[in-house]
C-alpha cells in the first residue's frame, strides 16, 4: 500500500483552493448572459442573430447543397407541384416518392428540428433576460422582445406543421431540470404560437410599414401576416376550429389591407407588370413584401439565380459574348404539368412567357442577330441577368409573405363565413388577368376558386404543401384549366405513389428520440 505524504495532500489542498478561486472568475472571452443585457444595442446584436439564413424560419429558405435546393423545394416536391430533375440528395427523392421512414431521413429531420430549436433557445434568452433588465428601458425595448416572440411563433409555427406534437420550451435552460421536455399537445403549441404573436401585434411597439421600408426588419404587418395564416391554418386540419378562427384570419387580414402603413400590391404599369417587379432587385423593399429574407451580393450571396436556367445550358453562349459566370446552373425547383395545368397560358399575365416561368433564353449574337435557347419550364422569378452573366454573387432577396398572400387569407376566410370575397379577390385577379375571370357564385367553387388562386399567386414561396395539409385536399386540373380539389389521402401525387396518412408528418428524429425519451410516441406510420 502506497504512502500520501501531508506535504502531497498540503499541495492537493492548495491547488484544489486556487481552482476554486480561478473558477470564480468571469472568462475573458465570454459574457455571461445576466451582464450581457444591459444596454438597446446588446439586445438588438442579439435580436440580429434571429434574422440569421442559417437557422430558424430564415434557414427553411436558404440553400443547403446547391443540387438540393432548400427545405422549401422538398416541401413543393412533397405537394407534387414541382419537381426536382437532379435530386442527388437521396433524403429529397425519399419524400418526393413518399418512401420516407424514421431511418432513411433522420439526418435530414434532425437538421431541421435542432435549426429551429437553436433559435427558440435564442429568442428565450433574450425575451427572459430583457424582461428581468433593471437597466434597460422597457419601452424602447419593446420592439426587439416582439422581434423575438415573433420568431418564436415562427419556429413553432413551422415545427407543429411538420412534426405535429412538440416539446414547447418558453424559457431559457438555466440548469438540466426539465431537460427532456416530453411533447405538448398541437393545440397548446398553437396557443402558445398565438399568445406571442398576438403580444407581438398588439403591445410590441413595433412599425406599421412594410418590412423593406423599416430597415428590413420585423413590422407590424409581418407579424399581422403570419398571425393571419396561422387562424387560417387552425380553421382547418387537424384543429378544425372553424368559424372561430376564420373570423380572427378575416380580422386580422383587414387590418392590415385598411391599415395606414403604406402596404399596397405592385401594379402594372410603365411596361413593367407587378410580376417583373416582384423578380427586380430594384424592388426588394417596395410596398408588397410583408417578410423576405435579406441577402447582399457582397456579404452573403442568394444562389436562387442558379435555379432559374436548366443543366443543359451552355456555360458559353455561342456565338456571343455571353459566359455564365456561376460553376453550373440546375434544376432544382421546375413546376410540373399540374401546377403549369393551372394556368391559361393567354389569359393569366403569371403564365405569359418570362413573368413567373420561361422556356427560352434570348440574345443578339455577335453578329448582330437574334437567337435563343429553348428549354423546359424554369422559374423565371429567380432570374438575376448581372449575376448569371457576371458577377456569380445576387443580392436578391427571397420572398416569404407578401401583401397578395393577405389578400387571398381575408378571400378565403370570408367565403367561409359566407361572406363576399369579392373585394379582396378582385385585387388579385385585375392584375393576373389579361380579362379578369368571373368569380363563381356559389361558395364551394368559390373555394376552389380562391384555392387555386394561392397556388398560382404564391408559388415558389412555400406555401403548397402547407396548403394541401390545412385543407386535406388536393387540386385537379381539367383541360380548360378549371380546378377542383378532392382528398389528400388517397391521392397520387403525379409520380406513381398515393399519399397516406403517415405523409402528413415527418418522422421524428431518431436522434432526436435517443437523446430524449420523453419524445415518444414516434408519430404514426414511422
Amino acid at each position: 500500500m502506497k504512502k500520501i505524504s501531508f506535504f502531497a495532500l498540503g499541495m492537493a489542498a492548495l491547488v484544489f483552493a486556487s481552482c476554486k478561486k480561478f473558477l470564480a472568475e468571469n472568462p475573458k472571452s465570454s459574457q455571461p448572459v445576466g451582464d450581457y443585457y444591459q444596454t438597446i444595442d446588446q439586445v438588438q446584436s442579439a435580436v440580429n442573430y434571429l434574422y440569421n439564413p442559417a437557422t430558424g424560419p430564415n434557414s427553411f429558405f436558404s440553400i443547403g447543397g446547391l443540387y438540393d435546393g432548400s427545405n422549401s423545394f422538398t416541401l413543393d416536391n412533397l405537394s407534387g407541384m414541382s419537381n426536382n430533375v437532379v435530386a442527388q440528395n437521396p433524403s429529397v427523392r425519399y419524400f418526393a416518392s413518399l418512401t420516407q421512414t424514421a431511418d432513411n431521413e433522420d439526418n435530414y429531420v434532425d437538421g431541421i428540428w435542432s435549426s429551429f430549436y437553436s433559435n427558440i433557445a435564442s429568442a428565450n434568452t433574450i425575451i427572459t433576460a430583457v424582461s428581468a433588465s433593471t437597466s434597460i428601458d422597457q419601452t424602447s425595448a419593446a420592439p426587439l422582445v416582439a422581434t423575438a416572440k415573433f420568431f418564436r411563433a415562427m419556429d413553432y409555427y413551422y415545427l407543429v406543421r411538420l412534426f405535429g406534437a412538440v416539446p414547447l420550451i418558453l424559457k431559457p435552460y438555466t440548469s438540466l431540470d426539465g431537460i427532456y421536455a416530453p411533447r405538448t399537445s398541437v393545440d397548446s403549441v398553437y396557443q402558445a404560437i398565438v399568445k406571442d404573436l398576438n403580444d407581438a401585434y398588439t403591445n410590441g411597439g413595433l412599425t406599421d410599414k412594410p418590412m423593406g421600408q423599416n430597415g428590413n426588419q420585423i413590422s407590424k404587418g409581418t407579424v399581422g401576416t403570419v398571425l393571419a395564416e396561422v387562424y387560417l391554418t387552425m380553421a382547418g386540419k387537424p384543429l378544425g376550429q372553424g368559424s372561430t378562427a376564420y373570423t380572427s384570419a378575416l380580422q386580422t387580414a383587414q387590418s392590415i389591407i385598411n391599415s395606414s402603413g403604406g402596404y399596397a400590391l405592385f401594379d402594372n404599369s410603365g411596361g413593367t407588370t407587378a410580376f417583373d417587379k416582384l423578380r427586380l432587385t430594384a424592388y426588394d423593399q417596395g410596398s408588397e413584401y410583408m417578410y423576405f429574407v435579406e441577402y447582399n451580393s457582397s456579404i452573403q450571396q442568394s444562389a436562387y439565380p442558379e435555379y432559374s436556367l436548366p443543366n443543359t445550358f451552355p456555360l458559353s453562349v455561342p456565338n456571343s459574348n455571353l459566359h455564365v459566370a456561376y460553376t453550373l446552373v440546375t434544376q432544382a425547383w421546375t413546376p410540373t404539368t399540374t401546377l403549369l395545368s393551372m394556368y391559361d397560358s393567354t389569359n393569366d399575365i403569371r403564365r405569359h412567357e418570362k413573368q413567373f416561368y420561361s422556356t427560352s433564353f434570348n440574345y443578339t449574337t455577335t453578329g448582330g442577330t437574334p437567337a435563343s435557347i429553348t428549354y423546359s419550364f424554369m422559374p423565371y422569378r429567380w432570374f438575376d441577368s448581372l449575376a448569371i452573366f457576371s458577377t456569380a454573387a445576387s443580392g436578391k432577396y427571397t420572398s416569404v409573405y407578401r401583401l397578395a398572400d393577405v389578400y387571398l387569407i381575408a378571400a378565403e376566410a370570408a367565403n367561409e363565413l359566407n361572406q363576399d370575397p369579392t373585394p379582396f379577390l378582385t385585387p388579385i385577379l385585375a392584375r393576373a388577368y389579361v380579362t379578369p375571370p368571373a368569380i363563381p357564385a356559389n361558395q364551394a367553387s368559390r373555394r376552389n376558386f380562391i384555392l387555386a388562386e394561392r397556388f398560382k399567386e404564391l408559388a415558389m414561396e412555400g406555401h403548397f404543401w402547407f396548403d394541401m395539409l390545412r385543407t386535406q385536399s388536393y387540386p385537379d386540373v381539367d383541360a380548360s384549366h378549371n380546378v377542383t380539389f378532392s382528398a389528400l389521402v388517397g391521392h397520387s401525387n403525379g409520380r406513381g405513389q398515393t399519399y397516406a396518412n403517415t405523409d402528413l408528418l415527418f418522422p421524428l428524429p431518431l436522434t432526436e428520440m435517443q437523446r430524449n425519451p420523453n419524445l415518444v410516441p414516434q408519430n404514426p406510420g414511422y
